[in-house]
């Protein structure tokens, strides 16, 4: 019994110093990337029975066994199998693997597996395990190499793709338009009418009032004064005289012996035509003597008609009079030159009176198979250009010098600007079979006809060949604005390039009919661009790195990228079966089963992290807390053993 406890406790010890070599075998690789802890677990040894157990009987009841330990034994040290957290380190040739898996390496004859992707290239462009030099596999089982003085070669263009907006707001093509800068009108006068007094008509009695004055305002202006003759104070005068001495700027006047009437107008015509009468400071009984009253009387206007007369215009500074000469000139639709003289009047060498014939005149003297002058609803002299397009359309007229009338002829202005059918440009580099670019602009132009379809046609420079398909009809678009369909029979452009023999077709890709994932008709802005294009120049190989997919990507100077190879990922049925081959890598065992070979992110294996490493999954609060709990299991046990050897040392001294 004494001994039996000795060898137990001496099992104590042995598990425990075990326990405590795992624990600082984890502690030791703490820091080492891809390092997956251990862990062990104990078991008792069998035991020996002192005494069998029995059931009850009869008036006893049943006895448990009696049984002795005889110490305990390690069981197990498991492999962790968590994962460790990742650490980024800025190498493109460094990977992590999160999720299950193991990269796997080889040295010719067998395979390793590590979780640790350190990564570099070696003198043959071979992709091996910069920690022990074992090279790489890849997906296929065979090395993984890199090219890094190979050339990609050049790829013609064979897609062009566009996006954007075309606007849907028909903007052209339009006419030329050249307008008078303020319409035209027509007016009356301010007019006053002086009437003989009943007593005394038709004769107008001044008696008394010789040397007396009359105010006259004209338009708002300074009040002029006009002196009562001394003669009207001593004899009536008749509607003659008194139209003479009504005479100031700004009016005219005429009479009506008969009747005794006197009629001013004003010059002006029209609303702005204003006329008031006052009697002169301490001069009343003008007006009296006049008829008149001190009231403001204003013209009237309204906007012009063909009909109306030219000296009618509320425009005139004077009337016109026969003879007067109007100057028309300007420029026809194309750039050439017009001009001829307008004479007011009626009869043989004169051109008429009213607007209707002045339009005439203008239309006689511009080539009317290019533009036309009318006179608008609101009185605007308009000339419009007969074609649809840009154009150099202008228009003058001016009084000349020297007439008895006159009017202030406003200016002509462009109303509208002639312009084209609504186009779009955008341009786009094109890649020929030997890897130059040629530029090319591509123009997108309204139809005239349907403003719901658009052609594109392109152009190159001549000096880098020719363009033998070089438009695409009746691109056409849905009531929504979403692209519909190509109608014009051909969806490509060809090209003909110097020093190549072969053609090169270049498809057009606007977007998926009904969607709006390419080109769209909407709104009033052009923002379609042709964004993308398959070809490109050769190149060389700049960098390597992964993907999330395990692929080895090439970066190459011509800004392509290509996947040069794939990871293999190996997986097993027990993880825990593997067996650790030192510098962190496992090999297989029987009860791993033989590696599942696949790559990331299929049949359950993990993602490649690039530029990161996966660190140590051990857990240093827990292996301390393991620490502790080995040491004072090992010095329980080591008590159990002094224990045991004072109870022997008593036993030898009984018999003393």
């Amino acid at each position: 019994m004494v001994s039996t406890a000795l060898y137990t406790g001496l099992s104590g010890l042995r598990v425990h110093q075990t326990y405590i070599d795992v624990i600082g075998n984890n502690l030791a690789n703490v820091s080492t990337p891809g390092f997956r802890g251990s862990r062990a677990t104990f078991s008792d040894i069998l035991s020996f029975t002192v005494r069998s157990g029995s059931g009850p009987s009869g008036t006893f009841g049943g006895l448990n066994p009696v049984q002795i330990g005889t110490g305990s034994v390690m069981a197990t040290v498991d492999t962790d199998l968590s994962q460790g957290t990742l650490q980024d380190t800025g190498r493109s040739l460094d990977v992590a693997l999160q999720g299950r898996g193991f990269f796997t390496l080889t040295n010719g004859t067998q395979n390793f597996y590590s979780r640790v992707g350190s990564f570099g290239i070696d003198a043959n462009r071979t992709l091996v395990d910069l920690r022990t030099g074992l090279r790489v596999v890849g997906s296929t089982g065979n090395d993984i190499t890199v090219p890094t003085s190979d050339t990609l070669p050049a790829q013609q263009t064979s897609s062009v793709s566009f996006q954007g907006n075309l606007p849907a707001r028909v903007s052209g093509p339009l006419e030329e338009i050249v307008e008078s800068s303020v319409a035209f009108k027509q007016g009356n006068p301010a007019t006053k009418v002086a009437t003989a007094p009943a007593a005394s008509s038709p004769l107008f009695d001044f008696t008394g009032l010789g040397g007396k004055t009359l105010l006259v305002s004209v338009n708002g202006g300074a009040q002029q004064s006009l002196q009562v003759p001394a003669g009207f104070a001593t004899t009536p005068q008749n509607a003659q005289a008194v139209s003479g001495w009504l005479t100031a700027a700004g009016i005219s006047s005429s009479y009506d012996n008969v009747a005794g009437t006197v009629t001013v107008n004003t010059v002006k015509l029209g609303t702005s035509a204003r006329l008031k009468f006052d009697d002169g400071p301490s001069s009343p009984g003008v007006l009296n003597a006049l008829g008149m009253t001190a009231t403001l009387d204003s013209g009237d206007e309204s906007t012009a008609a063909g009909t109306t007369d030219l000296a009618q215009l509320t425009a005139r500074i004077n009337p016109y009079q026969t003879d007067d000469a109007i100057t028309i000139s300007g420029t026809n639709p194309d750039g050439t030159a017009f001009s001829d003289t307008f004479v007011y009047g009626t009869g043989v060498g004169r051109d008429g009176t009213t607007i209707d014939d002045l339009l005439l005149f203008i239309n006689n003297t511009l080539d009317d198979s290019q533009a036309r002058a009318t006179l608008s609803t609101d009185g605007n002299i308009v000339v419009t250009s007969e074609n649809k397009g840009p154009a150099e359309l202008s228009l003058f007229v001016g009084d000349v010098s020297g007439n008895s009338g006159s009017n202030s002829w406003p200016n002509f202005g462009l109303a509208q600007a002639g312009t084209g059918p609504d186009t779009a440009v955008t341009s786009i580099d094109v890649v020929d079979a030997q890897g130059r670019t040629h530029p090319v602009t591509m123009t997108f132009t309204r139809s005239e006809d349907d403003p719901t379809i658009w052609d594109l046609s392109a152009e190159i420079d001549t000096a880098e060949g020719a363009i033998t398909q070089s438009s695409i009809g009746q691109i056409r678009f849905n009531d929504n604005g979403s692209f519909n369909v190509i109608g014009g029979g051909t969806n490509a452009l060809t090209f003909a390039w110097n020093g190549i023999s072969s053609s090169q077709s270049v498809a057009v890709d606007f977007g998926t009919s009904g969607q709006f994932d390419g080109v769209a008709m909407l709104g009033n802005s052009a923002t379609v661009a042709a964004v993308d294009q398959d070809g490109y120049a050769a190149g060389t190989l700049l960098n390597v790195g992964f993907s999330n997919g395990g692929e080895l990507v090439g970066y190459y100077s011509n800004g392509q990228s290509q996947a040069l190879d794939t990871l293999r990922i190996s997986m097993f049925s027990n993880e825990g079966g593997l067996v650790r081959a030192g510098d962190t890598m496992f090999t297989e065992s029987p009860n791993s089963d033989d590696a599942i070979t696949t790559t990331a992110n299929a049949a359950g294996a993990g993602s490649v992290r690039a530029g990161q490493l996966e660190n140590s999954n051990v857990d240093i609060a827990r292996e301390f807390v393991n620490l502790i709990e080995a040491q004072r299991g090992f010095q329980a046990n080591s008590r159990v053993i002094t224990t045991t050897d004072e109870i022997l040392a008593e036993l030898m001294n009984i018999v003393r």
